[in-house]
């Protein structure tokens, strides 16, 4: 025979064997669990007849059974409740064994604490072989195996290779999808990437710590050789050559755009180097190192965001700022403060130069205000200040003519009356500012229709012209008749303002090859031609220029920063060593000086940047005398910055 039924669930038919009676088994079609029912036999006897005696027995018999079962669960019942008692406040009572283990609210209104109601200790020890799982005692076991039926957790895995052999599948392959191709790709890169930024930044960590010792070294080793010479064999710009390596150490930390360690290692540096400035005697060479000193400070400054986090230091002090008491807040104005305040008793026309590039260095910046509030304050004397004042605004009007600063100055200027003419030099560049903003032209003299033409008239027009955009005009008002010294000065601002200076250069040259041997012109006004000459590539030019410098130190130091400005001019032309030509080495270190150093500096940083090879540049500059050994290897560290 066989077992016929139907689920109960979803009601679909089976036809089992007899067997499998009783027994429990998943339905193929709903999955629900279902007991395989027994076949249902009709029996061919007939039903057996009993006798009234018989019925009544059997039915007294029954009845008295279930009063005796039910008297014992009554008192089983009565035997399962369990004794609690609060620790909390010691109330008793009792609860169901059914609740045993589980948590309660202590029954006493005062008291409503959270228990456990405890495990009865008279309970029947059980077989550790027998999982209590808390469940009626007739639950079915839900995880029984029943015999010929194929549970699906028992199942292998099969791979795949196997099913298809078989024929009990056919695979039909999905092509991928863009998105997915897409996804794919970027995690490949994404790998490759992570690799090569990994690889890239362990070579620049080494890197730039190869650089940092080579900086370090280049100063421990002229401190040792140079600077331990006794004053009658050391250089006589010893302490000024201290001051270029700090400078380069200075210039070297602030790169390093993201650590707060470097920050401060390059305020140490340009600290250093100030003392190092501070401590040699005053000279020309002195004020130009200075001067480099203070454009190099720009570099600390930075944005709001790069002070928090100690990257860089602020520009003016920042007056919402709390500090601790006794606390020091490091500001480039504070810095720069400092350092012009070296040079403030200088000639006036190399403070007029430092002005002018230290004002168009900080607009580049966007910190044209801190040029208008410090420099005239900071680099003029009392009396030297309007003029100053004026040569700062004029630079501001040339860089950016919406900026209101200008105006501000010269309303300023203005208020000072009578008193301004009185300022020394003369307030030329004052002169020029009302011009250009077109205000109160009865305060400025037109020069005379005969010569001579005062210095002060002869170089506000000569600005006016420059800023009116006749350089014609005013490279004729330059050359009228006057002083030499007022010559001079009115062909530097035509070669420095306008935008082809050769005519000025040309000019300049005959004046002041001619006046060498006079004590008229200023050196610094002679130092600014040279720049000028080799800023626009007129290097032969330029070495006249120099040439005609009376002043030792100085003319060194405009041979070397001739170096420098050739190399702006030709940033991928390799640096020759005879741009910075050295003492004769019987001459050598008793005749170093700074300039000497400096363009040494700048051979090797130009050749290093262009090579990019770090042994082998170091390799070239060890070849070059004891003394300038320092100065190659910190240009060799630079230069590997610079590519």
């Amino acid at each position: 025979m066989a077992i016929e039924f139907n689920c109960p669930h979803c009601a679909h038919s089976y036809r089992l064997k007899d067997e499998l009676a009783g027994k429990t088994a998943t339905c193929k079609t709903c999955r629900n669990k279902i007991v395989i029912p027994q076949p249902v036999t009709v029996p061919d006897d007939k039903p057996v007849r009993l006798t009234a005696e018989e019925m009544a027995a059997k039915e007294a018999e029954a009845i008295a059974a279930l009063s005796d079962e039910k008297a014992k669960g009554e008192e089983d019942e009565a035997a399962k409740l369990i004794p609690v008692k609060c620790p909390h406040c010691d109330h008793q009572w009792t609860e169901p064994i059914a609740r045993a283990g589980k948590n309660t609210l202590c029954p006493n209104p005062e008291c409503r604490q959270r228990i456990k109601i405890p495990e009865p200790k008279d309970m029947n020890a059980q077989d550790w072989r027998v999982k209590n799982t808390k469940l009626p005692s007739m639950a079915k076991d839900a995880n029984k195996k029943l015999e010929d039926v194929q549970d699906a957790g028992d199942a292998k895995m099969v791979g795949l290779d196997a099913m298809m052999k078989a024929g009990a599948i056919e695979v039909e392959l999905e092509p991928r999808s863009l998105k997915r191709m897409a996804m794919f790709a970027v995690i490949v890169v994404g790998l490759i990437g992570g690799v090569v930024f990994g690889a890239v930044y362990l070579l620049k960590s080494r890197t730039e710590g190869k650089e940092d010792r080579l900086i370090l070294e280049c100063q421990d080793e002229f401190a040792k050789g140079a600077g331990a010479l006794p004053a009658s064999e050391a250089p006589p710009e010893v302490a000024l050559c201290s001051a270029l390596l700090f400078i380069a150490g200075g210039e070297h930390a602030i790169r390093y755009n993201d650590d707060t360690k470097k920050l401060k290692d390059a305020q140490k540096q340009f600290a250093d180097a100030r003392d190092a400035i501070r401590k040699a005697p005053p000279s020309h060479a002195r004020n130009a190192v200075a001067g480099e000193l203070a454009v190099a400070l720009l570099a600390l400054g930075g944005n709001e965001q790069q002070a928090r986090d100690q990257f860089r230091i602020r520009w003016v002090p920042d007056t919402k700022l709390k500090m601790r008491p006794n606390e020091r807040v490091y500001t480039v104005l504070d810095e720069l403060r400092q350092t012009l305040a070296i040079v403030q008793g200088a000639d006036f026309e190399f403070k007029n130069h430092l002005a002018r590039r230290l004002t168009r260095e900080l607009v580049k910046r966007e910190q044209a205000s801190l040029a208008v509030e410090l420099i005239p304050v900071a680099l003029f004397t009392v009396p030297e200040q309007d003029e100053g004042k004026a040569v700062v605004a004029l630079e501001v009007h040339r860089a950016d003519k919406s900026s209101e600063l200008p105006r501000k100055v010269a309303d300023d200027l203005k208020s000072r009356g009578a008193e301004l003419v009185k300022s020394v030099p003369t307030p030329a560049s004052a002169q020029s500012l009302f011009i250009a903003l077109g205000d109160d032209k009865t305060r400025v003299v037109s020069p005379p229709a005969a010569n001579p033409v005062p210095d002060a008239t002869r170089l506000a027009h000569v600005g006016k012209f420059l800023l009116e955009n006749q350089p014609d005009e005013a490279l004729k008002l330059a050359l009228r008749p006057s002083s030499v010294e007022g010559q001079v000065r009115a062909l530097v601002l035509c070669a420095d303002w306008a935008t082809d200076p050769s005519a000025a250069l040309d000019a300049a040259l005959g004046i002041v090859s001619t006046n060498r041997a006079k004590k008229d012109i200023s050196p610094f006004s002679v130092l600014r031609l040279a720049q000028l000459a080799a800023e626009k590539g007129k290097h032969d030019q330029a070495k006249s220029f120099t040439d005609c410098i009376a002043d030792e130190g100085l003319k060194v130091w405009a041979k070397g920063s001739a170096v420098r400005l050739r190399i702006a001019v030709a940033p991928m032309d390799k640096a020759d060593e005879t741009w910075a030509e050295l003492p004769t080495l019987d001459k050598l270190p008793k005749e170093f000086r700074a300039g000497h150093a400096w363009g040494r500096m700048w051979v090797a940083r130009q050749n290093t940047k262009l090579s990019g090879d770090r042994t082998g540049e170091v390799k070239v500059v060890s070849e070059w005398p004891n003394i300038v050994i320092p100065f190659g290897k910190a240009g060799v560290a630079l230069g590997l910055q610079d590519k």
